[in-house]
């Protein structure tokens, strides 16, 4: 919401990602069932369905991509924003003791700040 005060532009950043995600999760889908056919499936589906929504899916991304440029840019500009958020704080497995004292004691500050404070698993109400 930061980035625009228009709610309905807002909308469209989200939606436009939101797509994105449907198509990567389907096309996984269909990888998953080439590399690993044996893996047990409580639903099976026919290929031929991920295959015509991958097709519709491709024809609505270009589409929006050519209507509206600018809205899918800073679409995935927002989404591309969690990339240092993930590599600091799930890749980077080796964090100096320093930077996690740091992180805890960060997230106690904004607890306290926040009024968020949960207690502590033995205390009594």
């Amino acid at each position: 919401m930061l980035c625009t005060s228009d709610i309905y532009t807002l909308i469209n950043y989200v939606g436009f990602i939101n797509y994105l995600f449907y198509g990567v999760s389907v096309a996984g889908q269909i990888v998953l069932r080439i590399k690993e056919p044996d893996i047990h499936r409580p639903i099976k589906v026919s290929l031929a369905w991920p295959v015509i929504f991958l097709i519709f899916w491709t024809f609505l991304l270009i589409f929006s991509l050519y209507s509206e440029p600018v809205v899918c840019g800073r679409g995935l500009a927002i989404m591309l924003s969690g990339v240092p958020v993930y590599l600091f704080g799930v890749y980077w497995e080796n964090k100096p003791k320093s930077f996690n004292s740091f992180i805890v004691k960060l997230n106690h500050l904004e607890q306290k700040l926040f009024m968020v404070v949960y207690p502590s698993e033995g205390s009594e109400r």
